[in-house]
Order: structure tokens, then C-alpha cells, then sequence
């Protein structure tokens, strides 16, 4: 029987790296996706996760290895052309060549990175968001929306503590006009991973207040081409193209306009530029109602003094007739008023007698039933003297009262208190020695 070759683990891994070296050794030119950078900031290298991806899967990966001395050389290349350092989600044209470890296992030895491949992706990427959108007929949609003559309620979507929102503020809350707006910031991320996410999640909200919101305002700071990539997202932009109301834009760049922002009711360079827009809005309505107003001031007043002059030469056209007429009927007056007084005098003295003579017949009427009723009355008082308690006490008749009480039957007595009874000369103090009952007839 044959005797088995057995080698060691490390013999195996060097046998690896020999063949590694002989014929993979060659520095080529690799496209590939950087998933996670992997930087470590104490030793400045960085070991990227590289893949490549067709149809959303994982077909090919590898780990990368970039020493300190070549990443610093490469982001300062990336700073130059995209304002940006290398970072996660990137796809690039890497320069390397394949190493293997007897430890650490097999990778890509990168020792360079071209910057204009990167941004060459990230436009051929934006122009085909561009055409699927003309494509879905969706590219204008946000366009034909209707902003209000004044938008004075704006949901604005940023980052609380962005410098691009705190000048927006600014401009809008110390305006020299003192035009009013009502704004509500809804946060969102609006760089990176997670910036196409959390700006649809705040969209999403703020369309549901749609009737609320005259326009949403997008805002950022600058920054450079990476970090706009989100904002070619075709997610993204389709949500803007198709938003209910206006969107207005200013992701604080001056070149290169995003796909969101080509969709969008209206982009601006900077957020200053929005919170301009919107006060100029609000001035363009002022300014023409403030000379309207003058205006009409000016013509009010000039009405008011001509009908003053026409008014002031009626009064004394009036003044005249009115004198002329009163002097031809001041005769007439005169003579009618004696007339009228002298049948008005016979017409008094007419009605004097007759009042009179109703008088008499008043007085006399009501005499007698004035005599029977005063004769009724002096019988009952006399009918009420006599039957008065000092009058019924005088015929001899007494009142016994215990504790204040009158008493009218023998039960109401009780026989340990003393009695007081009244006669007409004065009052009896009294005790119980027996209490009987008068039987009552049958």
C-alpha cells in the first residue's frame, strides 16, 4: 500500500501564495463596489469590503487592502475632483493587485483609486433616473402644481441643526417688512445611506397634511457630488415629481443639478435663496396693493373735495329759492295763522264747558258709593272694638297660658310648671292641683 503525503497547514497556505505571486501578481484595473470602507483612524489603514453585484446579488467579493500612505494620497485626489472622501456605496476603478496571506487569507493590494470613473458612474446613473422619469411622463409633474399667490405656510424638510436651515430662518423671521409665515421642519437625514429613506418617510408624512402646506422647501448645505448622489435617487425624485404641492429646493450647490432638483417646482442655489424667493412672493403682492391703496386715497380725496364745492353751491342755490319762496308766503302765513287761531280759540272754549260739565258728573256719581262704603266701614270697627281681647275680658272672661302657650284642652297641661292667667285687671300666677274634664253632652 502506498504511504500517504501529509503537508502542514502552512506548507498549504505557502504553496498558495507561491502560485499567487507567480501568476496573479500583475497590477490590473478592477471595478467594484466599496460596501464598507473599514478605516481605522489609530493606524490610518483602511480594508474595504469590495463586491460585485448583478441583478441586486452578490456575484463576486473581496477583502482590499489600503496602507496609510496610499489612502491619504487617494482621498486627497477625491477631495480635488468630487469634494469628497472615499466612502461607503461607492463603485470604483481600483488599481491593485492580488495577495495572498498565510494568515489573513487572500486580497486586493490597492494602490490607487480613479476619482473620474467614480464620477462618471454617478452621471451615467443620473441620466438614466432622467430618462425613466420622462419615460413614467413624470419628469414635470411637480411643475404643473399650483403655488399659492402667497405661500405663507411652508413644511420644510432638513436638519435641525444645519447651517443651510438656520440662514433660511433668518432671512424669513427678521424680513423688514414684517411679512408672517408659518413654518414646520420635518428632520431628515439628507447625506448618505440613509438620506433617500428618511427624506420619502418625511414626504410621506407631509402629504397627508397636503391641504395644510402651501409648498415644501428641501434644505441643505453644501457639499460636494457624493454627497448629492442621494438626491439622483429615482425613488427619490419620482416622490418629488409626483408630490401634491409644490417643492422648492436649495441643497446649497451652484452646478450640477441633482435629479430632485430638476423635478422639482422650483430649485435654488442656496437656502437663502428659497426664504428670498418666498418674500419676494409676498412683496410683489404688496407693492402693487400698497400703490392701489395710495391710489385710491388719492382719488377718494379728490371726490370728496368736488362734491364738497358741488354740495356748498347746491346749499346756497337752495338758501336763495328757499328765501325767495318764504318771503312770497309770509303774508299768506300770517293771515292763515290768525285764522287758525281764532277757531282754534272757539274750538277750546267748546271743549272747556263740555269738560266741565263732565266733571260735575263725575263728582256727583261718585259720591254715594263713597258714603256706603265709608258707612260699612265705621260698622266694622265698631264690630271690631268690641270683639277686641280687652273688651271680651272685661265681660269677665280670662286667658290661662303655660310656657306662652294659650291652653284649650286639659292633655296640653303639664302639671309640674305654673300657670299664668290673664284677666282684665292684670295676671294670675298659678300651680296644679287637679285637672278634670268637662263631659261632653250626648
Amino acid at each position: 500500500m502506498e504511504e500517504k503525503t501529509v503537508y502542514t497547514l502552512s506548507q498549504l497556505t505557502r504553496s498558495v501564495q507561491n502560485a499567487i505571486s507567480r501568476h496573479c501578481s500583475k497590477v490590473v484595473w478592477i471595478k467594484a463596489e466599496i460596501v464598507k470602507l473599514n478605516y481605522y483612524s489609530k493606524s490610518g489603514h483602511c480594508y474595504p469590503a469590495l463586491v460585485e453585484k448583478k441583478d441586486g446579488k452578490v456575484i463576486a467579493e473581496m477583502r482590499g487592502n489600503i496602507w496609510s500612505a496610499t489612502f491619504d494620497n487617494i482621498n486627497q485626489k477625491f477631495r480635488a475632483v468630487l469634494k469628497e472622501e472615499l466612502k461607503d456605496d461607492m463603485t470604483v476603478v481600483i488599481q491593485g493587485s492580488v495577495t495572498f496571506h498565510p494568515v489573513h487569507g487572500l486580497a486586493l493590494n490597492i494602490i490607487d483609486i480613479d476619482p473620474a470613473y467614480t464620477l462618471g458612474e454617478l452621471a451615467r446613473e443620473k441620466a438614466e433616473t432622467i430618462e425613466k422619469l420622462k419615460a413614467d411622463q413624470l419628469f414635470n409633474a411637480n411643475k404643473k402644481t399650483s403655488l399659492p399667490l402667497l405661500p405663507k405656510t411652508i413644511a420644510i424638510v432638513s436638519v435641525e441643526t444645519s447651517k443651510g436651515y438656520q440662514d433660511f430662518l433668518n432671512v424669513i423671521n427678521s424680513n423688514t417688512w414684517g411679512y408672517k409665515f408659518h413654518h414646520l421642519l420635518f428632520p431628515a437625514i439628507l447625506q448618505g445611506d440613509r438620506a433617500v429613506s428618511t427624506i420619502s418617510m418625511q414626504l410621506e408624512k407631509i402629504s397627508g397634511f397636503s391641504d395644510v402646506f402651501d409648498a415644501v422647501a428641501i434644505i441643505r448645505g453644501g457639499g460636494g457630488e457624493i454627497g448629492l448622489s442621494c438626491f439622483d435617487d429615482y425613488g427619490l425624485a419620482k416622490k418629488i415629481a409626483k408630490f401634491p404641492i409644490p417643492v422648492l429646493t436649495g441643497i446649497g450647490h451652484s452646478t450640477n443639478e441633482t435629479v430632485s432638483e430638476l423635478v422639482s417646482y422650483e430649485s435654488f442655489i442656496t437656502p437663502t435663496k428659497i426664504a428670498e424667493f418666498l418674500l419676494q412672493k409676498f412683496h410683489d403682492f404688496s407693492v402693487p396693493v400698497h400703490q392701489a391703496g395710495e391710489k385710491l386715497d388719492k382719488e377718494i380725496n379728490w371726490l370728496f373735495r368736488n362734491q364738497k364745492t358741488g354740495l356748498q353751491e347746491s346749499a346756497r342755490l337752495f338758501n336763495s329759492l328757499t328765501n325767495r319762496a318764504m318771503d312770497r308766503n309770509k303774508v299768506n302765513l300770517d293771515r292763515l295763522a290768525q285764522e287758525l287761531y281764532i277757531v282754534s280759540k272757539e274750538i277750546f272754549r267748546c271743549k272747556d264747558e263740555e269738560i266741565k260739565q263732565l266733571e260735575r258728573s263725575i263728582l256727583s256719581a261718585a259720591k254715594n258709593p263713597f258714603k256706603e262704603s265709608l258707612q260699612k266701614l265705621q260698622f266694622s270697627e265698631e264690630k271690631l272694638r268690641l270683639l277686641s281681647p280687652d273688651n271680651v275680658l272685661k265681660r269677665g272672661y280670662s286667658i290661662t297660658r303655660q310656657n306662652g302657650k294659650a291652653i284649650k284642652q286639659p292633655e296640653e297641661l303639664d302639671p309640674e310648671k305654673v300657670l299664668e292667667t290673664r284677666i282684665f285687671g292684670g295676671t294670675i300666677t298659678s300651680r296644679i292641683e287637679r285637672t278634670e274634664k268637662i263631659p261632653k253632652n250626648d
